[in-house]
């Protein structure tokens, strides 16, 4: 095999690896989300004590997910990124095993949840750093792409075997934990010995992977965002993670309570949604490829939103299983959209930053911006859906989608502007 061609291999095999940590990442994080119906049927818990008890382990991990991106995207930077990945698989994994063992402690339960999301965030920001240093620009979107779409399959394998499990076992909700743990081992056993194989000779010193300040350290973040443009972006940044995360977490008590379904066919129903999510991913990928901006892309993904969401608005007024179906597939459309829009802002934009050296940096902030509007999504949709149902909720979704719109095309100049000058300095190197 010539040089070439074991390039090429250790390239494709190294992808794998990065989507099999993305995919154990998401299904030791979506397990707790997937199965906490069925933890409160056990507990005897209604909605608004639902929202009250079990949520808070959903925004704990939320919160300290989107805290520790910006710890694992400025470490991402300067510590050896195989490392910050092994430790948050390590971590995920125990928090994992340490969940069954608290029940029905729900506060201590939702402590360890919070600990975990902290552990899974120091994977993805290494992640994108691996990625842009073995990978060209052509390399880096597609490995980023199917890294992303690893974790709507796991998604759509945590929503499957879930309910699955739940009829099997009569409600045993405790291996929705274990499974994930024999995943996460495996993934992490990998990691130790393989991984780094593959990254052989791609050891990633800072001075070396990335074209830098004179000084050989990364740019300053701070005014690095704000000539980019990429501040104009930040508030939709956050909109989008609420709009994502807010309607996966919500879908199944969405379908319960609207529907009429049960608990597990609730969570299996939700599995429709990452089959969107792949889709629009793929969508969006081929769309900004079309566009010159990736803020004009981000603007028509965040627009297609906020039409299905005004759509579904008065099919609530009239539910049957007609405007049921077509409610749940705009939802799905809408979180497939947001998903897109997670595309733009995780994975392209960030590329735009590797002569900065700040790739790492700024998905670790832009991550910890999505979470934060993920972690006020449970709040959020539950006081507005209790004031005024849940057609008050998705018209707020309406307005938050026509701000982010505006937003991200008010933006399109300046950051248009900042990649190809970014462009034009990879060239002359």
């Amino acid at each position: 095999m010539n040089t070439q061609s074991k390039t090429r291999a250790r390239l494709r095999l190294l992808a794998f690896f990065c989507c099999l940590a993305y995919f154990a990442s998401y299904v030791t994080r979506i397990n707790y989300i997937a199965v906490r119906l069925a933890i409160a049927d056990e507990l005897a818990l209604t909605l608004p004590e639902l929202v009250a008890e079990l949520g808070i382990a959903i925004s704990a991990a939320s919160v300290t997910y989107g805290i520790g991106q910006f710890a694992s995207g400025i470490l991402g930077d300067r510590l050896p990124p195989i490392a910050l990945v092994c430790a948050g698989l390590g971590g995920a994994v125990l928090c994992n095993l340490l969940m069954p063992m608290l029940y029905p402690s729900v506060y201590l339960m939702a402590l360890v949840w919070g600990i975990n999301g902290f552990f899974q965030s120091l994977i993805r920001p290494p992640l994108g750093r691996i990625i842009s240093a073995n990978y060209d620009e052509k390399g880096y979107i597609d490995t980023c792409v199917a890294v992303s779409n690893s974790s709507q399959i796991a998604t759509v394998l945590t929503y499957l075997v879930i309910p699955l499990c739940l009829r099997l076992f009569d409600g045993e909700w405790r291996l929705a934990f274990y499974l994930p743990v024999a995943v996460g081992v495996i993934t992490l056993g990998f990691w130790c010995l393989l991984v780094p194989r593959l990254c052989a000779g791609q050891s990633l010193p800072p001075d070396a992977t990335d074209a830098r300040t004179a000084t050989g350290k990364p740019e300053p973040i701070l005014p690095t965002l704000v000539r980019s443009g990429l501040w104009i972006m930040l508030p939709a940044v956050l909109i989008h993670g609420l709009l994502r995360d807010g309607i996966t977490a919500w879908m199944p008590d969405f379908i319960s309570e609207v529907g009429g379904l049960g608990t597990s066919v609730s969570i299996l129903t939700t599995a429709i949604l990452p089959l969107f999510c792949i889709v629009c991913v793929l969508l969006a990928k081929k769309l900004c490829a079309a566009l010159p901006s990736d803020g004009v892309s981000a603007a028509l993904l965040f627009a297609v939103c906020a039409l299905s969401a005004a759509i579904i608005v008065p099919l609530l007024n009239c539910v049957n299983r007609a405007t049921f179906a077509v409610t749940v597939i705009l939802m799905a459309l809408i979180t497939g959209c947001m998903h897109g829009v997670n595309h733009i802002f995780i994975t392209r934009i960030p590329g735009a930053f590797k002569q900065a050296g700040r790739v790492s940096g700024v998905v670790g902030i832009l991550n910890a911006i999505t979470y934060l509007g993920g972690a006020l999504s449970p709040y959020a949709v539950a006081y507005v859906a209790g004031w005024g149902g849940w057609g008050a909720a998705v018209t707020l979704w309406v307005a938050l989608a026509l701000l982010s719109t505006l937003l991200c095309f008010a933006s399109r100049r300046k950051w248009t502007a900042f990649k190809n000058r970014c462009a034009n300095t990879t060239d002359n190197h």
